[in-house]
């Protein structure tokens, strides 16, 4: 399955949609899949389902909000009675949308992909994602203006309600930026020393604050990257492990088994089997 393209109803906004949780895209919702816009899912009602995001799930609960970021594994399990409101878009809607020069949201949505809602947060929210809903859906001349300061208004209200919040720093920004680079670069660069060639800092300083600031060494996220680009590709995008390899730039077939086997815990012939039993 390719990745998805915001599929919009309205042609007036390509790169923003309103939708009730009910709607039916045209692509197979039912099955593991990644789309490249923004998903912000507000439930009203709760109950037994789940949602899959980045191979991690998460209850259905009432009262939630759910952050679903471009190109990530999702996969919504819902019960009739789990209703609610989601909002689409695309990174460039939100940059437009937004003041130049406002700090990168990205790592804030990332961290907070489930958050459970005290009652007077949903309902401001609630009430405010219907507005939104309700101009999208209007006439107005102005709709699209009026649009994209709505959801600017809407948005920081999303970030006002999420839970993990990280303090604004310079060691914040040095971590901001190399995950940036890591995410835009891990499929061609695997070596520590090319980041800390692009940031201007040291291997060492480098080690150092991703350890301090996130416990974990930057190769350790590059591998983290690399794992679940190798589960994506291979669930949502039903690529083979010669494909996967190629695409992920391994030197070899041989070592790309080896990673499977080091990092995943079986070997590559195995692997799609036993995702398949934790996923689906």
């Amino acid at each position: 399955m390719e990745i998805q393209e915001l599929q919009n109803e309205n042609r007036d906004h390509l790169s923003f949609q309103m939708i009730e949780i009910h709607h039916k895209p045209v692509y197979d919702y039912k099955s593991i899949h990644r789309h490249d816009y923004f998903e912000i899912i507000l439930f009203e009602g709760g109950g037994k389902g789940s949602q899959l995001i980045d191979f991690v799930e998460y209850p259905i609960h009432e009262k939630s909000l759910y952050v679903v970021m471009p190109n990530q594994v999702h996969l919504m399990k819902r019960h009739r009675e789990e209703n609610g409101i989601i909002i689409q878009f695309t990174k460039e809607f939100l940059q437009a949308s937004l003041l130049p020069g406002q700090i990168n949201f990205m790592q804030l949505l990332r961290s907070n992909a489930y958050t459970q809602l005290s009652p007077q947060k949903f309902q401001l929210l609630y009430d405010n994602f219907k507005q939104l809903k309700d101009l999208y859906h209007s006439n107005n001349v102005y709709k699209n203006q009026q649009i994209r300061h709505l959801f600017g208004y809407v948005f920081f209200q999303i970030l006002d309600v999420l839970p993990q919040k990280s303090e604004t720093s310079l060691h914040d920004v040095l971590l901001d930026q190399f995950i940036d680079l890591a995410e835009r670069n891990f499929k061609q660069k695997r070596l520590v020393a090319d980041y800390a060639k692009m940031l201007n800092v040291s291997i060492s300083k480098l080690n150092t604050e991703l350890k301090e600031k996130l416990g974990k060494t930057p190769l350790q996220i590059l591998h983290e990257l690399l794992i679940l680009e190798i589960k994506s590709l291979l669930l949502a995008e039903h690529m083979t492990h010669k494909e996967i390899s190629f695409r992920l730039n391994f030197d070899s077939q041989s070592s790309y088994s080896r990673f499977v086997q080091k990092h995943m815990g079986c070997r590559p012939s195995n692997l799609k089997d036993q995702l398949l039993k934790n996923y689906q």
